[in-house]
């Protein structure tokens, strides 16, 4: 979207007004009543209630070129039936603004009942393209409720004969959970129109990540996946592994803090060879071990876009052939290896841990034959990289 012009822009952006009563908010209404074709409105760092809100609504109704609405941050020190009844009054208002694209209601303690008083206006607006919630307390249930509104919104679209317009979701640091996962990824596979999905710091596990990600396997535009400070293990890292072949526009992904593990990051990594399109990739603090480290190289290889990699945290020395290996590969496409962050906060493994990772891997093998077998590179390693992976993986028993 281009820039709104400044004339098009209403904003009481951090004034921190405590607007209780409709005389409260009066001059501000009034103000915004004399701007013709309002495109933007900030209320953000103010606090609203049930009574202004009301008359802020009454307004907005008339403001049919209305295209973002930035309302994060307006309810501090309002309690919950206020903050519910502040909601319900400016969706009413909001579900009216044909132009409307965007809506950010971060930073809103509303949780569940927040939710249901959005629900209704996330049902029925079928032209929002930017929907962000983020630190709202939704928790299980209020993340049911806004996945279902969007299903509920698809149908609509579904019935006016016209694609689903819902393109970004922001959502991270809402408690969502396991309980939450089926619901969002059903909402993903129904509207097939994601580009850019954040949900990071949500305490979603394992199950939970293949579901979700399972969901965003049918949006073929995703551009960005932040994922963040949830738990992967093997299982989700599979599941993201299989759904990277899909995601040919994807330039963003940050799985860091996610305990990938050994195994998943070795599954992660050689993935990542799949999307030419990455740009900036985060593995942080994920336990990586050497093995992740040499697939990554190879992988890189074919990251001819890429311009940030962080991988600090892991599991392999910072000083290893690997990451010289990957280093390599970074020049090959004419990179700097600026573009690998630091690697200041490595973790080796101790003696103890090393065996008890060989143990594990005598027992997968008993497990699963060779069902982890490395997979073969889709381009012929350079002759330098080909004899520096052979020496590795020769000290590795790779």
């Amino acid at each position: 979207m281009s820039p709104i012009p400044s004339d098009r822009i209403y904003s009481l952006e951090g004034k921190g007004l405590k607007l209780t009563t409709a005389e409260d908010i009066a001059p501000y209404v009034e103000e915004l009543r004399k701007i013709e074709n309002l495109e933007e409105l900030r209320l953000n760092g103010n606090t609203v209630g049930p009574e202004a809100a009301q008359a802020l609504a009454s307004a907005l109704k008339t403001k049919t070129t209305l295209k973002v609405a930035t309302l994060h941050d307006i309810f501090t020190g309002r309690l919950k039936d206020d903050v519910k009844a502040s909601l319900e009054a400016l969706a009413e208002a909001l579900v009216e603004l044909p132009e409307l694209t965007e809506l950010n209601l971060s930073d809103n303690a509303f949780g569940p009942l927040g939710a249901t008083a959005m629900a209704p206006f996330l049902s029925k607006h079928t032209g929002l393209q930017v929907l962000k919630l983020n630190n709202n307390g939704l928790g299980i249930q209020g993340g049911q409720t806004i996945a279902a509104a969007l299903v509920e919104c698809q149908k609509e679209c579904l019935r006016l004969g016209r694609p689903a317009a819902l393109h970004t979701l922001i959502c991270g640091r809402n408690r969502l959970e396991n309980g939450s996962a089926p619901a969002f990824a059903n909402a993903f596979g129904t509207l097939k129109s994601m580009r850019h999905v954040s949900m990071p710091q949500n305490g979603i596990r394992p199950e939970g990540i293949a579901e979700l990600v399972a969901g965003l396997a049918n949006n073929e535009s995703l551009a960005t996946l932040d994922l963040q400070d949830n738990t992967f293990t093997a299982t989700g890292s599979k599941a993201l592994a299989e759904a990277l072949a899909g995601w040919q526009a994807l330039e963003v992904l940050n799985v860091g803090d996610c305990l990938l593990g050994a195994e998943g990051g070795r599954l992660v990594a050689e993935a990542l060879g799949q999307r030419a399109s990455l740009k900036n990739i985060n593995m942080q603090y994920n336990e990586i071990e050497m093995d992740g480290a040499l697939a990554l190289a190879e992988s890189v290889r074919r990251l001819k876009a890429l311009v940030n990699l962080e991988l600090n945290g892991n599991r392999f020395d910072a000083e290893s052939n690997a990451v010289e290996m990957i280093k390599a590969a970074l020049a090959e496409n004419d990179i700097d290896d600026d573009v690998l962050g630091s690697l200041s906060d490595m973790e080796e493994l101790t003696d103890d841990e090393e065996e008890d990772e060989d143990e594990e891997d005598e027992e997968d093998e008993e497990k699963k034959d060779t069902e982890h077998a490395p997979k073969t590179a889709s381009e012929a390693l350079s002759s330098e990289l080909d004899d520096l992976v052979s020496q590795m993986k020769e000290q590795l028993n790779v």
